[in-house]
């Protein structure tokens, strides 16, 4: 581990914002809640606190020794890096934490993060009524006040979903239990991974203790040990195939090869769901073969709520920027999983010619509406 947090190194950074001599509550004024979906995100309005969060977050993610099943925020992975090592299995199980980040307890917050701190250089001020740990605690997290439409946390500190610090700080609090779950996998042959609240567990299909109760009470029986519960509801256990948030894990497809002599090659593909391509052929379709007018495949590809306050004479020209970031995001979106494929090899020979097919249709799109 490198250099300790000192209560020195906290003060400079926190000498335009201390009351008293001490490191206040984030205040409501300081940020904005919003929802989405049924998760409430809480975003840093006070760009001197977010200043502070930003350096946080580095000596953090300098220090904090991860847990290898932890993929989420972390330098060079990404969320298909939490199927990757599942790819050869053919069990597999998906367990969802509930309010993830909002049910880390302060109690375990502290105890977490105080390894991180100098015992020699504790407090903020000469007073010795506040530590760094408590400061930086203060900076981290957030009260959520009385009159929040969150009503499961009102009242409660909690560490939001929202502030740039709470991916890693996510990441400190569940190391102790990603290394319990990692151990019981070990027993049993099971590959686990972890993307924030996303737990990902499968074995080969000579070993279906991943699919037991057992094995789920004693997932549980580990995340209560810091009262994490599980959305049950979210659960999906499955064999052979698994698709999950627009990702697809499918067992031991064939695929024809021409080697010395002609054969069959048995193939564990991990690539983009069938869902996903058929919103994009739609998308291709929509624009190519129908012609359709940017703001009537927003509204009926992807319920698109059209803004109110677009002047009518710039409507057509705001509709169609909007298709155009669609469309590039999906392009992107195709892009990220053939450079994933060119180091993993994750694809069939034909998922990945159709894949590359789509790129080149969408980039042709793209210049036709650049060009107008």
């Amino acid at each position: 581990m490198s250099k300790k947090i000192t209560a020195s190194l906290i003060r400079n950074l926190t000498k335009n914002l201390l009351v008293d001599n001490l490191i206040p509550e984030i205040k409501k004024k300081d940020t904005n809640e919003f929802k989405i979906g049924n998760n409430f995100f809480y975003e840093m309005k006070n760009e001197k606190i977010q200043h502070i969060q930003r350096i946080i977050n580095i000596i953090f993610q300098k220090n904090i020794p991860l847990n290898n099943s932890a993929i989420a925020f972390r330098k060079n992975l990404s969320y298909l890096h939490l199927f990757e090592p599942h790819r050869k299995n053919y069990y597999f199980l998906r367990l969802d934490i509930k309010s993830f980040f909002h049910s880390i307890e302060m109690n375990y917050l502290k105890e977490g993060l105080e390894i991180y701190f100098d015992e020699k250089d504790k407090y903020i001020n000469k007073e010795k009524k506040q530590t760094a740990l408590d400061g930086c605690i203060n900076l981290i997290t957030y009260k959520i006040p009385n009159d929040s439409l969150n009503e499961k946390f009102k009242n409660q500190q909690v560490v939001p979903m929202g502030f740039i610090t709470s991916p890693v700080i996510s990441n400190i609090i569940f190391r102790k239990i990603d290394i319990q779950i990692q151990k019981l996998c070990a027993q049993h042959n099971i590959t686990y991974t972890r993307y924030a609240d996303d737990m990902l567990f499968s074995s080969n299909n000579k070993n279906n203790f991943v699919h037991s109760e057992n094995f789920e009470k004693e997932i549980i029986i580990i995340i209560n040990q810091m009262n994490f519960k599980l959305n049950s509801h979210k659960t999906v256990k499955k064999k052979h195939t698994i698709s999950l948030n627009g990702y697809t894990i499918e067992y031991s497809k064939k695929e024809k090869v021409f080697l010395k002599i002609y054969q069959e090659k048995l193939i564990n593909e991990f690539r983009l769901s069938n869902k996903k391509i058929y919103i994009i052929y739609k998308l291709i379709h929509m624009i190519e073969k129908e012609n359709k007018s940017p703001q009537y495949i927003l509204k009926k590809l992807f319920n698109y709520k059209l803004s109110t306050q677009v002047p009518s004479s710039k409507k057509t020209k705001y509709e169609t920027e909007q298709l155009q970031n669609k469309i590039a995001g999906y392009r992107s979106y195709i892009l990220s999983f053939i450079n994933f494929d060119k180091k993993y090899n994750c694809l069939q020979n034909n998922t990945r010619k159709k894949y590359i097919n789509i790129i080149e249709t969408l980039n042709k799109i793209i210049d036709k509406y650049n060009k107008n």
